[in-house]
């Protein structure tokens, strides 16, 4: 499709990218700036709906659903094959070798991992519809799971550092595909309580979940290097390579992510912006966070006034990078607490120090060896044994799994 063919009217472009998202592992690029964002913003993920509206119909539902859904694609059933032909090709710009060094990377900085929740979570909140889903679902919000829904998170986030797991197929692309089906379960039970106020956006929809690229991918090795992280330029574009593989498993469609790093970079900056907007919901998810992060005894024994503090140092114009507002912070609602900043900077400082360290080429290697054990270990342990369930939160006094 060419920009020329794209019509003025909004409806019928909308139309037309359902069509292209449609196609399974479309590759259909165009300029940056030719991509129509206003259109693509309404458009969800027809091929895992389409899935999932059949499974529902079928009451395949109930347990695993994965597994149903393979036993469907087995059977030969249209949905289910269309979806697995998307979910499962490689794009042509990913080069799963490419995806080591920022894998690596990430697991010698589980410190920088960790308090990505702090800069992650709100920055996600400045998109109003998706401040929307979170604060409908319950489970982030006051009186939610706080702590049970951040370590199932973590439980995909420390998983893309397997590189031989994100492929087609394995455990850890497994999890990422189950991630992509509980999106799909809300925004279809939000769609059916017909309580959606936003009728400007999608829930979780194609603009959403591109986005995340740049809130995980640059944003998120900022935060590594303001907690002392020693990143080459090479480690920061597999990084970011790797969770454009991820918003491409989770149904983003390829025109939304670039084939280089740069055209990433420009697109990010068209996508996170045109969504970009302060609202009370984003103020008061901001504040659960704080409130959730200083209940969980590890790994953030910090009072209140200590967490805000990070999400206001994390937030600052340098470490975002492409957002058209210079204050963030301010956006969510986020007080000044000048004390309480120096002593988290202080604390990045040494950490800077402490990880000179890792340009030895033992304390390296043993970093990057121990890493992602270390890290597994963790999650398991604040999981309590019980492994992330990736069911959809029920919407409007309904199930969204059902």
């Amino acid at each position: 499709m060419t920009t020329s063919e794209i019509t003025t009217d909004l409806s019928t472009r909308v139309e037309a990218l359902v069509e292209l998202a449609r196609q399974p592992a479309a590759e259909v690029y165009v300029p940056v700036d030719d991509v129509d964002v206003e259109a693509w913003t309404l458009v969800g993920d027809p091929l895992c709906e389409a899935l999932l509206l059949l499974m529902r119909e079928r009451k395949l539902m109930g347990g695993d659903i994965y597994s149903n859904a393979r036993a469907l694609e087995a059977a030969g059933v249209a949905e289910a094959v269309a979806f697995f032909q998307d979910v499962e090709a490689v794009p042509s710009w990913l080069d799963f070798d490419s995806l080591r060094a920022g894998a690596s990377m990430a697991r010698r900085n589980p410190v920088g991992l960790m308090f990505a929740i702090h800069g992650c979570l709100p920055m996600t909140y400045l998109d109003p519809a998706t401040a929307h889903v979170m604060g409908s679902t319950g489970r982030l919000a006051k009186g939610g799971d706080f702590k049970r829904r951040y370590w199932e998170t973590a439980t995909g986030f420390v998983g893309a550092l397997d590189v031989v797991g994100m492929m087609p197929g394995g455990e850890r692309w497994i999890e990422w595909v189950r991630i992509r089906f509980l999106h799909t379960m809300i925004r279809l039970g939000i769609q059916r309580s017909g309580q959606w106020p936003l009728p400007e956006a999608m829930p979780i929809g194609q603009v959403a979940t591109a986005a995340s690229t740049h809130v995980f991918g640059p944003f998120r090795v900022n935060i590594i290097k303001y907690f002392g992280g020693i990143v080459s330029q090479e480690e920061l574009e597999s990084f970011c390579l790797m969770w454009r593989w991820i918003s491409r498993i989770e149904g983003a469609n390829n025109q939304l992510l670039g084939r280089t790093h740069e055209e990433q970079q420009r697109l990010q900056e068209r996508l996170v912006n045109f969504n970009y907007g302060s609202s009370d919901a984003a103020e008061r998810m901001t504040r659960d966070v704080v409130t959730g992060a200083a209940t969980m005894r590890f790994p953030f024994l910090m009072p209140k006034r200590m967490h805000r503090a990070v999400i206001r140092n994390l937030l600052a114009p340098d470490l975002v990078e492409i957002f058209e507002s210079d204050d963030l912070p301010g956006d969510l609602g986020i007080p000044r607490d000048l004390p309480a900043e120096v002593a988290v900077r202080t604390v990045g400082l040494v950490l800077a120090v402490l990880n000179q360290g890792t340009r030895l080429t033992l304390v390296r290697s043993a970093a990057d060896r121990w890493g992602l054990q270390f890290l597994e270990m963790v999650v398991r342990r604040q999981l309590g044994g019980v492994a992330a369930q990736y069911r959809g939160a029920p919407v409007g006094g309904r199930p969204t799994d059902q």
